[in-house]
């Protein structure tokens, strides 16, 4: 991922289409996982084309990083005990 160099805008990433399904290309799928339902909302990238790439809410998370001065919680899940 670039950044600008003044540090006031995040830039986005650029994916190849080739690499991605047409439900992909047009945003009814996440460009990582190909999760369809619900839609992807998050704006994760641009293909060459300017055309906006979407993810799902897990993949976001793992594409983009955190806002500055936010630092991430580790997430907790419930270990199954014996």
């Amino acid at each position: 991922m670039s950044w600008n160099p003044n540090g006031a805008e995040r830039l986005m990433l650029t994916f190849d289409p080739a690499g991605l399904t047409t439900t992909q290309r047009d945003g009814d799928a996440c460009v990582v996982c190909h999760k369809k339902w619900p839609r992807p909302r998050v704006k994760v990238g641009m293909l060459p084309d300017n055309a906006p790439v979407h993810a799902c809410d897990d993949c976001a998370e793992a594409l983009l990083p955190a806002p500055e001065g936010k630092v991430p919680l580790p997430r907790r899940s419930r270990a199954a005990t014996s």
